[in-house]
């Protein structure tokens, strides 16, 4: 009994010394960012818009989970200068403070893409959603509850790439992991990019509260409702990395599938991550 109660007073004092040592750690790394004076936000993570308002055609880009708008480097610029409307939006929870993550959930972030594809849709004859990973499920979801002229899904999530060595699938890992850390890392070490120089520019949280897992469960759920998919109408270009260690290609190309989509394009980028 008196190893039993050391050991697990050990345990216990260890956990503990983890939970503080992570939140100490996560702590300085917000204080530090480099934020808006005037609005706190995440510089580089504000919403933005781009083009001529008086354009026939819009397209909003929807950036991924932990991610911002910055995440699409130059091509919102590049759109905007052949004569659309280019709108980045910043989800809600996103490029303020991880903490904010863990109020959200996955209905609340595809109301507000919904919000502001609805606008732009009233002011613009033609709408085509372009998102990344997470943001690409919530386009395919708008796609099923609103008319739109196109999709554009880079690196969709439906699932986590699954590799022999996790053991258990990723999603299951979520679900143990939520209540015993305080913190995830998810900093540069786990960017999935190929090409390293690019990595300082991309901005994203380093660090995440497990209880924002619970958009990605979700977000899983739903995008691979056969049903939902099924009310995909508009015309579909999916971008795949051939060497995602992230979004699973195979979960992506089985929904794409089960589209409803007239037209619909799979394009493979073999180097990319």
């Amino acid at each position: 009994m008196r190893v039993a109660a050391c050991l697990g007073g050990g345990i216990g004092l260890f956990l503990a010394g983890s939970w503080m040592l992570l939140n100490l750690v996560a702590d300085r790394e917000e204080r530090g960012a480099q934020r808006a004076p005037d609005t706190n936000i995440l510089i580089g993570a504000e919403a933005r818009e781009l083009g001529p308002d008086d354009a026939r055609g819009a397209v909003m880009f929807v950036h991924g989970f932990a991610g911002s708008g910055n995440n699409f480097g130059e091509l919102p610029d590049a759109i905007a200068q052949h004569d659309w409307r280019v709108r980045i939006m910043r989800l809600p929870g996103h490029g303020t403070s991880p903490k904010d993550l863990s109020e959200q959930r996955l209905d609340g972030l595809l109301r507000a893409v919904l919000r502001e594809a609805a606008a732009l849709r009233a002011r613009h004859d033609r709408l085509v959603l372009v998102g990344h990973s997470l943001g690409a499920s919530l386009c395919v979801m708008a796609a099923a509850e609103m008319p739109l002229d196109g999709i554009v899904l880079a690196a969709p999530y439906f699932g986590v790439t699954h590799r022999w060595y996790y053991g258990l699938r990723p999603e299951t890992w979520l679900r143990l992991l939520q209540p015993v850390l305080p913190w995830c890392y998810k900093g540069r070490l786990f960017l999935q990019v190929n090409r390293t120089d690019a990595k300082p520019q991309i901005l994203a949280y380093t660090w995440l509260p497990p209880q924002s897992a619970q958009i990605l469960l979700e977000a899983h759920r739903r995008a691979n409702a056969p049903r939902l998919l099924r009310q995909v109408r508009c015309p579909v270009l999916m971008l795949l990395g051939e060497h995602d260690a992230a979004s699973s290609g195979d979960a992506a190309e089985l929904a794409l599938l089960q589209m409803e989509s007239n037209v619909k394009r799979l394009t493979r980028l073999p180097r990319s991550n």
